[in-house]
């Protein structure tokens, strides 16, 4: 059975001023890969995700992707909305969803990320429940590729549990 490849880059460089971080870097993402990226700090994992979220641009090589193929994204620090409640941050991220569509994808997201209150304002909660719901509001997506950088940062062991959870769904 032949996979479809689903984004990919081809011989990709990236530097920062005289510091390479990757040079002539070639990648496949197919249907149904899991894929780890592992490295020291400062080796570029994160520019590397951005790349391949499309929200850098390499120095060198290109990205594809296939056509109608959604990609989420979760940075390392997440940058939520300020002052406003977790159901409406996630209602943030479905803004070019059918209106009709989004308040079970809300609501799936909230039980998802285990969101007892949906009220609750995002600016209250703890590191760990801010990237819970940054994670939410990627699944709320429904993407086909899901990128997470350090998605453990800030989880204490229940949250690792409940993420370990979530991926394997």
């Amino acid at each position: 059975m032949t996979r479809s490849l689903l984004l990919s880059c081809e011989a990709v460089t990236k530097a920062y001023g005289t510091r390479v971080l990757f040079e002539e870097l070639t990648l496949g993402l197919f249907e149904g890969d899991q894929v780890g990226l592992v490295g020291p700090n400062g080796s570029g994992k994160s520019t590397l995700l951005k790349i391949l979220a499309g929200l850098e641009s390499p120095d060198r090589g290109s990205r594809s992707v296939r056509s109608g193929i959604r990609i989420g994204y979760v940075p390392q620090d997440p940058s939520l909305p300020p002052d406003v409640s977790v159901e409406g941050a996630i209602a943030a991220a479905l803004a070019g969803v059918d209106e009709g569509d989004r308040p079970g994808r809300i609501a799936l997201a909230l039980g998802r990320g285990g969101f007892a209150d949906g009220h609750v304002s995002v600016d209250t909660l703890s590191g760990g429940w801010r990237k819970r719901l940054a994670i939410a509001r990627a699944l709320a997506m429904e993407p086909d590729v899901l990128l997470m950088d350090e998605p453990t940062n800030h989880l204490d062991v229940e949250g690792i549990l409940w993420l370990e959870g979530v991926l394997a769904e």
